[in-house]
């Protein structure tokens, strides 16, 4: 038998090895400089409209968002764009998978699935993260306005008790309005501060890069949810989990394998292993889509009843007021429901939109957590740099 020397001490003792050492070689110089990631940008499109990149060797990503940052109010297509080739997670996890994840690795490769699906995640993070951002910076406004409202409320109790035409049991009411809208408010503001900074940190920003512009407002709800009869089978193709199972469990069912029972029981649990993932996707599948739709409705619900009907119990009152039926403090009573529920629609609009990301991870090939309603997210996006 030929025995081949490398370095002296290192043997190959089989032609097949040196085969490998060679075509693996090969695969590494095959690699482009860019790091040779062109496949896993593909898949990556489907999460934002517009070209989307992500981070490879020798990019400066700091030059690459600079213009995205500057191109106005930051919308949830710009923010994942901008955290595939900024999040510093994402960057690590790709570098310890390296030549594995590029072009000239198989396309059915371990390293090559996790990447696409850490893409997917983050992608889903971001519009996230970015949805829960905004909403929180509209809400604190809306509770800024409730708060301007209580103190003009309790401004024109003190002067009423002052000339003794209120109580001082009235006043306090009054008072205490003031008191708890104020509370509301700073809870607000440190919620808006607080979604703000989990987007900085998605994002991968610091210094100057931190103060980008967010929407005043949500997107307009779709006039129509998404219909989607086929969604578990759709879910089922586009599983990463799923297939690379399945891949692994094909591999094995090909090797040779000495007959016996350990064999037989391997088999059974490779073809368990794959039947599972595909009952847990199935199920994911209709959760996702039942959380999406019950969160449209939801936010339907406010947009077009709740709200209008805010809105005209003001209105009336406005008019009462007017024909001197209604107290100023009915007035202002109301203008406090109206504010109320315009933030209580906020949120519903929110829900619907981080449902609406969870649905689209879901149907790209992400996994699902049913039990807390968002795509299960790894380490590696947010955690990995601290490993």
């Amino acid at each position: 038998m030929n025995t081949f020397f490398i370095r002296g001490r290192t043997r190959l003792r089989q032609p097949g090895a040196l085969a490998l050492l060679f075509l693996t070689l090969t695969a590494r110089a095959a690699v482009p400089f860019d790091g040779g990631v062109s496949g896993l940008e593909a898949l990556a499109q489907g999460q934002a409209s517009g070209p989307v990149a992500i981070a490879r060797p020798g990019m400066d990503s700091g030059a690459a968002i600079a213009p995205l940052l500057a191109a106005g109010p930051l919308s949830a297509d710009t923010a994942v764009r901008i955290a595939l080739l900024n999040n510093p997670g994402l960057q690590v996890s790709l570098a310890a998978q390296g030549v594995n994840i590029s072009d000239a690795a198989l396309p059915g490769s371990p390293d090559r699935r996790k990447a696409g699906q850490d893409i997917l995640l983050l992608s889903a993070q971001t519009r996230k993260a970015w949805t829960r951002a905004v909403a929180a910076a509209q809400i604190a406004r809306l509770a800024a306005e409730a708060k301007d409202s209580a103190g003009a409320a309790g401004e024109l109790a003190r002067r009423m008790a002052r000339a003794g035409n209120w109580s001082k049991l009235q006043q306090a009411r009054e008072q205490l309005l003031l008191t708890d809208a104020a509370a509301q408010l700073a809870r607000a503001r440190q919620a808006a501060f607080s979604e703000r900074e989990k987007l900085i940190v998605v994002l991968g920003l610091w210094g100057a890069q931190t103060g980008f512009e967010l929407p005043d407002r949500l997107p307009d709800l779709p006039e129509q949810p998404l219909e989607l009869p086929g969604v578990e089978s759709r879910v089922l193709q586009q599983r990463l989990d799923l297939q690379l199972a399945a891949a692994q469990w094909a591999q094995q069912r090909r090797a040779r394998r000495e007959p016996g029972a350990e064999a037989l029981w391997d088999a059974m649990g490779n073809a368990a292993r794959v039947r599972e993932l595909a009952v847990k996707a199935r199920s994911e599948a209709r959760e996702a889509y039942q959380a999406y739709r019950t969160a449209w409705d939801l936010a339907q619900h406010y947009e077009k009843q709740v709200l209008p009907l805010s809105s005209f119990i003001k209105d009336e009152t406005l008019l009462r007021y007017n024909g001197m039926l209604a107290s100023v403090f009915e007035l202002l009573a109301e203008a406090r429901a109206q504010t109320q529920a315009a933030g209580e629609a906020v949120q519903a609009s929110r829900d619907f939109w981080l449902a609406d990301a969870d649905l689209r991870a879901v149907l790209a090939g992400a996994p699902y957590d049913a039990g807390s309603g968002v795509p299960a997210e790894r380490p590696s996006t947010n955690a990995a740099a601290a490993h």
